[in-house]
C-alpha cells in the first residue's frame, strides 16, 4: 500500500506479506523470476526474486508483521506497471496480490522499471527486527514501522550506529508500550516534516559538523564578487550611472506588477532578547501611533491593492498575505488576528502556515538528544523553512494557476523595509531577476553580513 507522509509528494511503498509462503505462491514466483529474466538483466530477476520470496519466520504472520519497506520518494509517475495476480488456496477463496515495477523517473518501459527497482529497494523489516523484537514491532503503526525502518537501516548503514540509544533496548511488550508508540508516531513526524526524511536530516547534519570541527570552508574554492543590481537613493534625483534608473523609475516600474504579488511574513520567533513576553508582531512600531508590526504590514498591503484597483480596473483583485508561525507564536498570532478583525483583509486573504520543530542533537556525530526515554528533544528550525512549507501547503501552485508572478518575503520586525519594497520589485521586473534581495551599504569591518556573489 501506499503512504503518505507530511513531506508534499513523499510516499513509502508498503508490500505485505499476509500469510506464510505457500507452494502456489512458491511456484507463481519462480514463474515471475522466469519472466523477468526475459524482460530484464539476469542480475537484476535474482534481486527481485529474492523479494517476492521473502517469508515469515514463524506460521499465524499478520498482514502487518511482514511489510517490506521499498525506497522513498516515490510519487504516482513512479509506479510504471502494476499486475493483478490472482491466487487460489485449497478452500478455493481467493485472494488478490498486486506488485508493483518501480521507477524513479516514471519511465514506462519495462525493461527501464524492472532495472530501476532493483536500485530503488531502500530497506525491509530484518533490519528493524534485529534490535526490536517483534511483539513491540506489532504495536506500531504502519507509519510509525516505515520511518522507524528508515532510521534504523540508515543508522546500521552508516556504520556509527549513533541512533541506538533511540530503539535500542526496549523492555518487552506490556512494559511502557504507550511510549514505544508514541516514540514511532513522532519519528514519523519527524522524517515526514523534512526533505528526504530524517536520513536526509541526519546525513547533512553530520555532514556540517564536521566542517565545523574540521574548520572546512565550504565556499573556499568560490570567488566573491558585487552582484548585479541597483544602488539607489531616495535623495539623489540623479539615475545610477551604470544602469541609470532612479528611486521614482523603480518606484514607478514597481506599480506596473503590484496586481499580481504574495508577501509572505517570516514569524516564528518570540521577542525574548528584546525583553517582551510576547510575539514580535505585536510589538508597537512607534510611542505616537502604538501601531503593531502587523497592523502595519497589513495597512501597507491593503493599500497597495487599493492602488492595483485603480491601475488596472480590476476589483476584484486580492494580495494575499502568508505568515509563517511556530509552537511558539501561532496561537498568539491567530489571536492577534482575531482580536482586531484581520486588521482588515478579508475572509481567507489571511494564510498561516506553521512550521515544525526539527530533532535536536547531542553530539558531532549527529545523535538524536532525547528529552526522555520516549521522546526526541526538538527544536524551532530557521526561517528558511519558508519555502519548503510554501510548496508543501500547495500555495506555489495555486499562485502560479492564479497569474501571480511575485513573491515578496517581509522579517517580522522591519518595519521600514515597506519603503524599498516598491522600488526593489521594480528593479526585479526591469532587470528580469529570479530572486533579489534587499541590503543597506555595509562599511568596512562593520559586524553585518554582506550580499555577494559566489562563482
Amino acid at each position: 500500500k501506499i503512504i503518505p507522509t507530511r513531506t508534499h509528494n513523499e510516499k513509502i511503498l508498503i508490500c505485505n506479506r499476509k500469510k506464510p509462503l505457500s507452494t502456489n505462491h512458491f511456484i507463481l514466483s519462480i514463474f515471475l523470476f522466469l519472466f523477468l529474466s526475459e524482460m530484464a538483466k539476469f542480475s537484476t530477476a535474482i534481486k527481485l526474486l529474492s523479494i517476492l520470496l521473502i517469508s515469515p519466520s514463524r506460521s499465524g504472520f499478520e498482514s502487518s508483521q511482514g511489510s517490506v519497506v521499498l525506497a522513498h520518494g516515490f510519487t504516482p509517475s513512479h509506479v510504471a506497471h502494476s499486475y493483478s495476480v490472482e491466487t487460489r488456496s485449497s478452500a478455493s477463496s481467493t485472494s488478490t496480490q498486486r506488485a508493483f515495477l518501480l521507477t524513479r523517473g516514471g519511465s514506462q518501459s519495462s525493461s527501464s522499471a524492472l532495472s530501476a527497482t532493483t536500485n530503488a529497494v531502500e530497506s525491509d523489516i530484518g533490519p528493524a527486527l534485529e534490535v526490536i523484537a517483534q511483539e513491540n514491532w506489532d504495536l506500531l503503526s504502519d507509519r510509525g514501522k516505515a520511518a522507524l525502518s528508515r532510521l534504523i537501516l540508515y543508522d546500521m548503514t552508516s556504520g556509527h550506529n549513533g541512533q541506538r540509544h533511540v530503539y535500542g533496548d526496549w523492555p518487552e511488550v506490556g512494559v511502557e508500550d504507550e511510549g514505544k508508540i508514541s516514540l514511532a508516531e513522532q519519528i514519523a513526524d519527524l522524517d515526514g516534516s523534512y526533505p528526504g526524511g530524517l536520513p536526509a536530516y541526519l546525513s547533512k547534519a553530520k555532514a556540517l559538523l564536521k566542517e565545523s570541527a574540521d574548520g572546512t570552508n565550504p565556499f573556499a574554492d568560490f570567488e566573491a564578487s558585487v552582484p548585479e543590481g541597483e544602488s539607489l537613493s531616495y535623495e539623489d534625483p540623479h539615475g545610477n550611472p551604470h544602469t541609470g534608473m532612479t528611486f521614482s523609475e523603480a518606484e514607478e516600474m514597481g506599480l506596473t506588477g503590484i496586481a499580481d504579488v504574495v508577501f509572505v511574513l517570516v514569524a516564528g520567533g518570540l521577542g525574548e532578547r528584546l525583553g517582551y513576553s510576547g510575539i514580535k508582531l505585536s510589538l508597537e512600531t512607534n510611542l505616537l501611533t502604538n501601531k503593531s508590526y502587523l497592523e502595519i504590514y497589513s495597512k501597507y498591503i491593503q493599500a497597495m491593492q487599493r492602488m492595483a484597483h485603480l491601475k488596472t480596473g480590476r476589483d476584484h483583485i486580492r494580495i494575499p498575505l502568508v505568515i509563517m508561525t511556530s509552537d511558539d507564536t501561532d496561537p498568539l498570532t491567530r489571536k492577534l488576528l482575531d482580536d482586531n478583525n484581520n486588521f482588515g483583509f478579508d475572509e481567507g486573504q489571511v494564510i498561516i502556515v506553521k512550521q515544525d520543530k526539527v530533532a535536536a542533537l547531542s553530539n558531532g556525530n549527529a545523535g538524536l538528544s532525547m528529552k526522555s526515554k520516549w521522546k526526541v528533544e526538538t527544536k524551532p528550525h530557521g526561517h528558511g523553512d519558508v519555502h519548503h512549507l510554501l510548496y508543501r501547503e500547495g500555495l506555489v501552485d495555486k499562485w502560479y494557476e492564479e497569474g501571480k508572478k511575485h513573491v515578496i518575503f517581509l522579517q517580522d520586525t522591519n518595519a521600514l523595509v515597506i519603503n524599498s519594497v516598491l522600488p526593489t520589485l521594480g528593479v526585479s521586473i526591469k532587470k528580469g531577476f529570479h530572486m533579489n534581495s534587499i541590503c543597506i551599504p555595509r562599511l568596512a569591518g562593520e559586524a553585518a553580513g554582506a550580499i555577494a556573489r559566489l562563482e
